[in-house]
């Protein structure tokens, strides 16, 4: 999930290091990405896995709802800032930008990460669409302002689930 969910953002800035400092320096640099969101990932998949079969469609909303509104928090503002500017990263040594990098694009991607765990939505299907929304936040021009776009097919879809 993380090669196919959050590689795909990352690596503008992964190719910013390769030419700035090699590719040795780039491959420390995903390592410690990778660590953050394999960390984040045992421990997220161990909480949220038990509670999955549990959520029925009304459940289902809720997190929906939940998953749309910090699209639109101030600190996924934040994070997506810091997790689009390769000058962070590129003021750090190789493997402590990789880790830094990997806890801001968290701070961005792991509410979806959550909601895809909870809602049993592990698919290649749904994952790859959620690299394409990360890749957009992360890289593309108008990635910025996609949160507001991804909160509101959100909060569409918890209303979908609740008819």
């Amino acid at each position: 999930m993380i090669g196919v969910g959050m590689i795909p953002g990352t690596l503008p800035v992964t190719r910013l290091i390769a030419a700035t400092r090699g590719t040795l320096e780039a491959v420390v640099f995903v390592a410690g990405y990778l660590v953050v969101w394999l960390l984040i990932g045992v421990v997220g998949f161990a909480v949220l896995s038990p509670l999955a079969p549990e959520l029925r469609w009304a459940g289902a909303g809720a997190v929906l709802v939940a998953a749309a509104a910090y699209e639109l928090s101030p600190l996924k503002d934040a994070c997506l800032r810091r997790c689009r500017s390769p000058l962070r990263v590129l003021l750090r040594p190789s493997l402590a930008g990789g880790v830094r990098h990997g806890i801001d694009c968290a701070g961005c991607c792991g509410f979806l990460m959550a909601l895809m765990v909870a809602l049993g939505l592990m698919s290649i299907a749904w994952i790859a669409l959620l690299a394409l929304v990360v890749f957009v936040q992360k890289a593309a021009p108008s990635g910025r302002r996609s949160p507001r776009v991804l909160a509101l097919a959100l909060a569409t879809a918890a209303v979908v689930t609740w008819i």
